[in-house]
Protein backbone atom coordinates (compact mmCIF):
# COMPACT_ATOMS: atom_id res chain seq x y z
CA UNK A 1 0.00 0.00 0.00
CA UNK A 2 2.80 2.43 0.93
CA UNK A 3 4.62 1.87 -2.38
CA UNK A 4 1.41 2.37 -4.36
CA UNK A 5 0.75 5.65 -2.56
CA UNK A 6 4.28 6.81 -3.39
CA UNK A 7 3.63 5.95 -7.03
CA UNK A 8 0.35 7.90 -6.95
CA UNK A 9 2.23 10.90 -5.57
CA UNK A 10 4.88 10.62 -8.29
CA UNK A 11 2.19 10.39 -10.98
CA UNK A 12 0.55 13.53 -9.62
CA UNK A 13 3.93 15.29 -9.77
CA UNK A 14 4.44 14.10 -13.35
CA UNK A 15 1.04 15.50 -14.28
CA UNK A 16 1.94 18.90 -12.80
CA UNK A 17 5.30 18.89 -14.58
CA UNK A 18 3.64 17.97 -17.86
CA UNK A 19 1.30 20.94 -17.50
CA UNK A 20 4.21 23.32 -16.82
CA UNK A 21 6.28 21.93 -19.69
CA UNK A 22 3.28 22.12 -22.00
CA UNK A 23 2.84 25.81 -21.21
CA UNK A 24 6.57 26.45 -21.71
CA UNK A 25 6.45 24.57 -25.03
CA UNK A 26 3.55 26.72 -26.21
CA UNK A 27 5.47 29.88 -25.29
CA UNK A 28 8.59 28.69 -27.13
CA UNK A 29 6.53 27.76 -30.19
CA UNK A 30 4.79 31.14 -30.25
CA UNK A 31 8.12 32.97 -29.89
CA UNK A 32 9.63 30.81 -32.63
CA UNK A 33 6.86 31.75 -35.06
CA UNK A 34 7.19 35.42 -34.11
CA UNK A 35 10.94 35.61 -34.58
CA UNK A 36 10.85 33.68 -37.86
CA UNK A 37 8.63 36.37 -39.38
CA UNK A 38 10.86 39.17 -38.13
CA UNK A 39 14.02 37.37 -39.17
CA UNK A 40 12.77 37.00 -42.75
CA UNK A 41 12.03 40.74 -42.93
CA UNK A 42 15.39 41.54 -41.36
CA UNK A 43 17.24 39.51 -43.99
CA UNK A 44 15.60 41.63 -46.67
CA UNK A 45 16.74 44.79 -44.88
CA UNK A 46 20.34 43.54 -44.69
CA UNK A 47 20.25 42.57 -48.38
CA UNK A 48 19.05 46.05 -49.33
CA UNK A 49 21.68 47.71 -47.13
CA UNK A 50 24.40 45.51 -48.61
CA UNK A 51 23.54 46.85 -52.04
CA UNK A 52 23.57 50.41 -50.72
CA UNK A 53 26.93 49.80 -49.08
CA UNK A 54 28.25 48.73 -52.48
CA UNK A 55 27.15 52.11 -53.85
CA UNK A 56 28.77 54.25 -51.16
CA UNK A 57 31.77 52.11 -50.13
CA UNK A 58 34.18 54.27 -52.13
CA UNK A 59 33.28 57.26 -49.93
CA UNK A 60 33.95 55.55 -46.62
CA UNK A 61 37.04 56.50 -44.70
CA UNK A 62 39.87 54.04 -45.39
CA UNK A 63 39.62 51.08 -43.01
CA UNK A 64 42.82 50.71 -41.03
CA UNK A 65 44.10 47.26 -40.08
CA UNK A 66 42.62 46.25 -36.73
CA UNK A 67 45.11 46.22 -33.86
CA UNK A 68 42.57 44.48 -31.63
CA UNK A 69 39.33 42.62 -32.01
CA UNK A 70 36.22 43.12 -29.89
CA UNK A 71 34.21 39.92 -29.54
CA UNK A 72 30.41 39.85 -29.48
CA UNK A 73 28.79 36.66 -28.15
CA UNK A 74 25.07 35.93 -28.43
CA UNK A 75 23.68 33.81 -25.60
CA UNK A 76 20.32 33.25 -23.96
CA UNK A 77 18.41 34.89 -21.13
CA UNK A 78 16.65 31.68 -20.11
CA UNK A 79 17.90 28.15 -19.80
CA UNK A 80 16.54 24.75 -20.83
CA UNK A 81 17.89 25.14 -24.37
CA UNK A 82 20.37 22.27 -24.52
CA UNK A 83 23.99 23.09 -25.32
CA UNK A 84 23.11 26.48 -26.86
CA UNK A 85 25.27 28.62 -24.54
CA UNK A 86 27.97 25.99 -24.09
CA UNK A 87 28.50 25.77 -27.85
CA UNK A 88 29.02 29.54 -28.13
CA UNK A 89 31.38 29.58 -25.13
CA UNK A 90 33.42 26.67 -26.53
CA UNK A 91 33.75 28.27 -29.97
CA UNK A 92 34.81 31.59 -28.39
CA UNK A 93 37.45 29.94 -26.20
CA UNK A 94 38.91 28.14 -29.20
CA UNK A 95 39.10 31.28 -31.36
CA UNK A 96 39.84 34.03 -28.84
CA UNK A 97 43.30 32.90 -27.80
CA UNK A 98 44.64 36.34 -26.84
CA UNK A 99 42.03 37.38 -24.26
CA UNK A 100 40.50 40.24 -26.24
CA UNK A 101 37.58 42.34 -24.91
CA UNK A 102 34.32 40.41 -25.14
CA UNK A 103 30.73 41.64 -25.00
CA UNK A 104 28.41 38.88 -23.81
CA UNK A 105 24.70 39.20 -24.58
CA UNK A 106 22.48 37.03 -22.36
CA UNK A 107 22.62 36.24 -18.66
CA UNK A 108 22.94 32.46 -19.07
CA UNK A 109 26.00 32.76 -21.27
CA UNK A 110 27.53 35.37 -18.99
CA UNK A 111 27.16 32.95 -16.05
CA UNK A 112 29.41 30.52 -17.94
CA UNK A 113 32.06 33.15 -18.69
CA UNK A 114 31.92 35.56 -15.75
CA UNK A 115 35.24 34.33 -14.37
CA UNK A 116 37.03 35.10 -17.64
CA UNK A 117 38.99 38.34 -18.11
CA UNK A 118 37.75 41.27 -20.21
CA UNK A 119 34.09 40.23 -20.11
CA UNK A 120 31.37 42.87 -20.54
CA UNK A 121 27.80 41.77 -19.83
CA UNK A 122 24.67 43.07 -21.55
CA UNK A 123 21.17 41.79 -20.63
CA UNK A 124 19.82 39.72 -23.50
CA UNK A 125 16.54 39.94 -25.35
CA UNK A 126 13.61 37.99 -23.92
CA UNK A 127 12.24 37.66 -27.43
CA UNK A 128 11.96 39.21 -30.86
CA UNK A 129 9.96 42.20 -29.62
CA UNK A 130 12.78 43.70 -27.54
CA UNK A 131 15.69 42.63 -29.74
CA UNK A 132 16.21 46.09 -31.28
CA UNK A 133 16.62 47.77 -27.89
CA UNK A 134 19.35 45.26 -27.01
CA UNK A 135 21.20 46.13 -30.24
CA UNK A 136 21.19 49.80 -29.17
CA UNK A 137 23.01 48.78 -25.97
CA UNK A 138 25.43 46.59 -27.93
CA UNK A 139 26.36 49.42 -30.31
CA UNK A 140 26.90 51.80 -27.38
CA UNK A 141 29.15 49.27 -25.63
CA UNK A 142 31.13 48.67 -28.80
CA UNK A 143 31.75 52.43 -29.04
CA UNK A 144 32.86 52.65 -25.39
CA UNK A 145 35.22 49.70 -25.78
CA UNK A 146 36.73 51.13 -28.96
CA UNK A 147 37.46 54.40 -27.14
CA UNK A 148 39.13 52.53 -24.27
CA UNK A 149 41.35 50.62 -26.67
CA UNK A 150 42.34 53.89 -28.39
CA UNK A 151 43.49 51.90 -31.43
CA UNK A 152 41.73 50.62 -34.56
CA UNK A 153 39.68 47.61 -33.53
CA UNK A 154 37.73 45.00 -35.41
CA UNK A 155 34.47 43.35 -34.39
CA UNK A 156 33.97 39.57 -34.44
CA UNK A 157 30.66 37.94 -33.53
CA UNK A 158 29.92 34.39 -32.42
CA UNK A 159 26.36 33.11 -32.79
CA UNK A 160 24.70 29.69 -32.59
CA UNK A 161 22.99 28.68 -35.82
CA UNK A 162 21.37 25.41 -36.94
CA UNK A 163 24.70 23.66 -37.46
CA UNK A 164 26.51 24.92 -34.37
CA UNK A 165 28.34 28.00 -33.15
CA UNK A 166 29.95 30.04 -35.93
CA UNK A 167 32.23 33.05 -35.99
CA UNK A 168 31.62 36.00 -38.31
CA UNK A 169 33.67 39.17 -38.78
CA UNK A 170 31.63 42.39 -38.85
CA UNK A 171 34.40 45.00 -38.75
CA UNK A 172 36.34 45.97 -40.78
CA UNK A 173 33.59 45.72 -43.38
CA UNK A 174 33.93 42.89 -45.91
CA UNK A 175 36.47 43.48 -48.65
CA UNK A 176 33.77 42.61 -51.19
CA UNK A 177 32.12 45.98 -50.53
CA UNK A 178 34.41 47.63 -53.04
CA UNK A 179 32.11 50.34 -54.36
CA UNK A 180 29.95 50.86 -57.42
CA UNK A 181 31.13 51.95 -60.85
CA UNK A 182 28.85 54.99 -60.80
CA UNK A 183 28.76 57.38 -57.84
CA UNK A 184 25.40 57.61 -56.03
CA UNK A 185 23.16 60.64 -56.51
CA UNK A 186 22.84 62.19 -53.04
CA UNK A 187 21.96 65.64 -51.70
CA UNK A 188 24.22 65.49 -48.62
CA UNK A 189 28.01 65.10 -48.80
CA UNK A 190 28.81 61.58 -50.06
CA UNK A 191 31.16 60.84 -47.14
CA UNK A 192 28.44 61.77 -44.64
CA UNK A 193 25.91 59.58 -46.41
CA UNK A 194 28.38 56.69 -46.55
CA UNK A 195 29.06 56.94 -42.82
CA UNK A 196 25.33 56.87 -42.06
CA UNK A 197 24.76 53.88 -44.33
CA UNK A 198 27.67 52.04 -42.69
CA UNK A 199 26.17 52.63 -39.23
CA UNK A 200 22.80 51.28 -40.37
CA UNK A 201 24.49 48.32 -42.06
CA UNK A 202 26.33 47.39 -38.85
CA UNK A 203 23.21 47.86 -36.69
CA UNK A 204 21.01 45.70 -38.91
CA UNK A 205 23.70 43.05 -39.41
CA UNK A 206 23.92 42.65 -35.62
CA UNK A 207 20.11 42.66 -35.34
CA UNK A 208 19.91 39.92 -37.97
CA UNK A 209 22.32 37.82 -35.91
CA UNK A 210 20.27 38.47 -32.79
CA UNK A 211 17.11 37.22 -34.51
CA UNK A 212 18.99 34.13 -35.68
CA UNK A 213 20.19 33.49 -32.14
CA UNK A 214 16.69 33.85 -30.67
CA UNK A 215 15.20 31.55 -33.30
CA UNK A 216 17.77 28.79 -32.78
CA UNK A 217 17.54 29.16 -28.99
CA UNK A 218 13.75 28.71 -29.02
CA UNK A 219 13.97 25.83 -31.48
CA UNK A 220 16.44 24.04 -29.20
CA UNK A 221 14.24 24.83 -26.20
CA UNK A 222 11.24 23.43 -28.05
CA UNK A 223 13.15 20.21 -28.73
CA UNK A 224 14.12 19.99 -25.05
CA UNK A 225 10.46 20.38 -24.07
CA UNK A 226 9.37 17.69 -26.51
CA UNK A 227 12.00 15.27 -25.19
CA UNK A 228 11.10 16.02 -21.57
CA UNK A 229 7.38 15.53 -22.23
CA UNK A 230 8.02 12.21 -24.00
CA UNK A 231 10.21 11.09 -21.09
CA UNK A 232 7.49 12.00 -18.59
CA UNK A 233 4.89 10.18 -20.67
CA UNK A 234 7.00 7.01 -20.87
CA UNK A 235 7.87 7.15 -17.17
CA UNK A 236 4.23 7.79 -16.29
CA UNK A 237 3.10 4.78 -18.33
CA UNK A 238 5.67 2.58 -16.57
CA UNK A 239 4.51 3.79 -13.17
CA UNK A 240 0.87 3.21 -14.07
CA UNK A 241 1.63 -0.38 -15.04
CA UNK A 242 3.53 -0.86 -11.77
CA UNK A 243 0.67 0.72 -9.83
CA UNK A 244 -1.86 -1.59 -11.49
CA UNK A 245 0.29 -4.64 -10.76
CA UNK A 246 0.64 -3.62 -7.12
CA UNK A 247 -3.09 -3.07 -6.88
CA UNK A 248 -3.70 -6.51 -8.34
CA UNK A 249 -1.35 -8.01 -5.79
CA UNK A 250 -3.18 -6.17 -3.02
CA UNK A 251 -6.49 -7.52 -4.26
CA UNK A 252 -5.10 -11.05 -4.35
CA UNK A 253 -3.79 -10.64 -0.80
CA UNK A 254 -7.18 -9.33 0.36
CA UNK A 255 -8.96 -12.29 -1.23
CA UNK A 256 -6.52 -14.76 0.35
CA UNK A 257 -6.95 -13.07 3.73
CA UNK A 258 -10.74 -13.29 3.43
CA UNK A 259 -10.45 -16.94 2.42
CA UNK A 260 -8.24 -17.75 5.45
CA UNK A 261 -10.66 -15.98 7.77
CA UNK A 262 -13.59 -17.89 6.30
CA UNK A 263 -11.67 -21.18 6.64
CA UNK A 264 -10.88 -20.34 10.25
CA UNK A 265 -14.54 -19.70 10.98
CA UNK A 266 -15.38 -23.19 9.76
Amino acid sequence: MTQRREIEGTLALYEDLSGILGAMRSFALAELHRVMKREASQRQVVTALTGTMQDVAAYLRPQLPAAHDIWLLFGSVRGFCGSFNEDVARSWRMANTSGQPTIVVGERLFALLQDEAEIISIPGADGALDAASVIDQIVLEIGRTQKKLAKPSGLVACVRDEEGARVQRLLPFPVGLSGANMPPLVHAPAAEVATGVAEHYLFHSILSMQFLSIRVENHMRLMQMENALRHLERSGDDLKRLRNRLRQEEIVEEIELMARKRTGMH
